[in-house]
């Protein structure tokens, strides 16, 4: 954490490179799933304001989802197709199904290690388009979310005390992942219901 706090000071003190390397330090922290993502998100909306540290904070999270699947496959590709056929086979149904918008729901919970979930969804089978783009999706609101509370801290300290837990039952947060949640769900359902009428009416 003392080295994080440090980064986020000097990144303070130096905005020409602060853009580049908070993305590179991000995506590098959230692809091999070392703590502390959750204060560098906090820190984001501290540095760049919301809508830029939101962009920050995606751009990041896109490039360590592609960097985890990218090392997961190279190294471990053919024997998690040999050992997980028959669930990459169900997964890929379950795609085929329109059940996609489903994918983004994980995203905006933030409550899922990032880490994990790209493990999981790369071992599934998911495709790479698939992957990112649900990714991406579903990261940029809860970011936004996020990084509207941090950029409310007056001071990096306020940042560093704040409270993972606290944060992540604060109203602040818990209303808007509800109401994104809500419309992601509802947008599943509709496009599921479009489907199954097409179906039926064939």
């Amino acid at each position: 954490m003392e080295q994080l706090l440090s980064l986020v000071e000097w990144l303070q003190a130096n905005p020409a490179l602060s853009a580049p390397l908070f993305v590179l330090v991000f995506s590098l922290i959230m692809a091999v799933g070392i703590p502390g993502g959750w204060f560098l998100l906090l820190s984001a909306g501290f540095l760049f304001g919301t809508l830029g540290g939101a962009i920050l904070v995606t751009a990041g999270v896109f490039l360590a989802a592609w960097l985890t699947h990218m090392v997961i496959r190279t190294a471990l590709g053919r024997w998690l197709d040999h050992r997980a056929e028959a669930w990459q086979a169900r997964v890929r149904t379950f795609i085929d199904q329109g059940n996609t918008l489903l994918l983004i729901v994980p995203r905006m919970i933030p409550v899922f290690p990032f880490f994990a979930l790209n493990v999981g969804m790369t071992a599934s089978g998911i495709p790479l388009g698939t992957y990112l783009w649900t990714t991406t999706v579903g990261t940029m609101p809860i970011a936004l979310v996020i990084c509207s509370i941090g950029a409310q801290f007056k001071d990096l300290e306020e940042v560093a005390q704040a409270g993972v837990l606290d944060t992540l039952l604060s109203p602040g947060l818990l209303l808007p992942i509800g109401v994104l949640l809500c419309m992601t769900l509802g947008g599943w359902w509709l496009l599921r219901r479009n489907a199954a009428s097409r179906q039926a009416a064939e």
